[in-house]
């Protein structure tokens, strides 16, 4: 029987916040917990937060993530590509040197892009940087910048690594440091905001996509915010300037406050509007909870709370996170697993390292619908069922069956014997599940197995539907092993494990 989504009537709006009681705490509601604010749930973490309760395991979760590092190429690439771009710039003067060159550098940075998205897939799979990691991509689609505009790794990297470091900020704090990085200065077109001739993108975003949300400011507020924000620069490519010969610093008027407004004024301001105690409530709420709609006196609750924290993130992920209505059971096992949530979900289900070809994974993670660090517009990306079609859902079956295939090294090109041998060389060459893995459950019944399986694969909601189904698998398989195989894999390219 489905449950109903909670409402004011059925659910008292002054509890839905409050934290979920000790009793409540067990199996079910840590998996969920561990689904939603990572990328799975194994027994071992559930084990381990039962000791304790829903605060220590999200505070936890968060505590002992480590920093992603630059890798050393990007880093090396960083400290020349200013000058090199001047020097192309002002030093050649024909034209076809010049084009061969910028063809040349632009070659340079997108292969070293794809060794930084190596990186963060091998950051995020450790569980233990999970939880932030999660976050660091939920944040990545609020302050939204693309791969195909910005062309430069390193910035994007800095802004990655902003939002990692902002997870325990205070939200205007963020929006503050996130209008300073190159990387959005680029994407929003700040660089070409002055003083006389302002440029209305950042300013229009910073209200519409980082804190307002539609309807909740004029344009006139725009215009008037613009130019608050000229003269914002990126000294030598990668530095924060204000420069002030082309910052506007007369009077500007934003929601009825009058002043000398820089940017961080406006920012200020407008975490004054009510509308700013509620946005980034629903971008989480559609990121973690659900796509339905929640009625507005539960986020106008939250908010006002939020907002009495100066709007600290922190407080906002452990409230949010520990609330009764975050683990209500309808919100359960029906929420599509993104893309990234899905690879990086089975690798750990499987306890597999990443796939070390870079083509495979990085081309897979296209066609499922969620390329790294590239949405498709300033939007960013629509979650939920908007991650199912015929093309993805493919893609998701083709991912599971490749898992499960042993690798033919003879047919590996130079570049995928040079990825594979490097793994091999950091212990990271177990990607595939082997015959060995699968040998432990061969000892059970299939009724033991199918049990086995859905309980760790799946939520509770969908388990009676499957159990009889992987049984019927296993008895009919030719040998005990293919019909553990073939179970696993019905089971990872079903509806319910695309579900979480």
């Amino acid at each position: 029987m489905e449950v109903k989504a909670p409402t004011p009537n059925s659910f008292k709006i002054e509890g839905a916040w409050k934290p979920l009681p000790r009793s409540h705490w067990n199996k079910e509601t840590a998996a969920h917990l561990f689904r939603r604010i990572g990328f799975s749930a194994s027994p071992e973490m559930i084990q381990l937060a039962l000791k304790s309760d829903s605060k220590d395991a999200i505070s936890n979760a968060f505590a002992n993530a480590e920093q992603l590092e630059m890798p050393d190429k990007l880093s090396e690439y960083r400290k020349t590509a200013h000058q090199e771009n001047v020097r192309i710039y002002r030093d050649i003067k024909d034209p076809e040197e010049k084009r061969e060159r910028r063809r040349e550098l632009r070659q340079q940075d997108e292969s070293l892009f794809r060794e930084y998205a190596m990186a963060w897939f091998h950051h995020a799979l450790k569980p233990e940087n999970s939880a932030t990691e999660k976050f660091v991509v939920f944040l990545q689609d609020v302050f939204v910048v693309d791969r195909r505009t910005v062309r430069d790794s390193p910035a994007l990297f800095t802004l990655q690594k902003t939002l990692r470091e902002g997870v325990e900020l205070k939200y205007p704090e963020l929006c503050k440091l996130v209008s300073r990085e190159p990387a959005m200065i680029r994407y929003l077109n700040l660089d070409r905001n002055t003083a006389g001739k302002p440029n209305e993108n950042f300013a229009r975003e910073l209200f519409e996509l980082f804190t307002l949300g539609e309807g909740n400011y004029t344009e006139a507020d725009i215009k008037e915010s613009a130019r608050a924000f000229t003269g914002y620069r990126a000294k030598n490519r990668y530095e924060f300037e204000l420069q002030l010969n082309r910052h506007d610093t007369s009077q500007k008027s934003v929601f009825g406050e009058a002043g000398d407004w820089d940017g961080d004024d406006v920012i200020d301001i407008t975490f004054r509007q009510p509308a700013a105690r509620t946005f980034l409530i629903r971008e989480l709420i559609k990121f973690y909870l659900t796509d339905e709609i929640v009625p507005e006196a539960y986020i106008e609750a939250l908010g006002e709370q939020w907002a009495a924290r100066d709007f600290d993130l922190s407080y906002l992920i452990e409230t949010f996170f520990q609330s009764r209505l975050f683990y209500h059971p309808a919100y359960r096992g029906k929420f599509v697993k993104s893309p990234i949530h899905f690879y990086l979900g089975l690798c750990q289900d499987l306890h597999l390292d990443v796939v070390p070809f870079e083509g495979r994974l990085l081309q897979s993670m296209n066609v499922m619908g969620q390329p790294f660090y590239n949405p498709p517009n300033v939007r960013g990306w629509l979650y939920g069922e908007h991650w199912i079609n015929s093309t993805t859902i493919s893609a998701r079956r083709q991912t599971v069956d490749y898992l499960f295939e042993p690798l033919n090294e003879d047919k590996l090109n130079g570049n995928d014997k040079r990825d594979l041998e490097a793994a091999r060389e950091q212990k990271r060459a177990d990607f595939l599940v082997t015959e060995e893995r699968l040998a432990p459950l061969l000892a059970m019944e299939p009724d033991e197995i199918a049990q086995h399986l859905t309980t760790y694969f799946i939520t509770a909601s969908s388990r009676s539907a499957y159990q009889p189904v992987l049984e019927q698998i296993i008895s009919a398989a030719d040998s005990p092993l293919a019909g553990v195989r073939n179970a696993i894999i019905a089971l990872l390219q079903s509806p319910a494990y695309n579900l979480s």
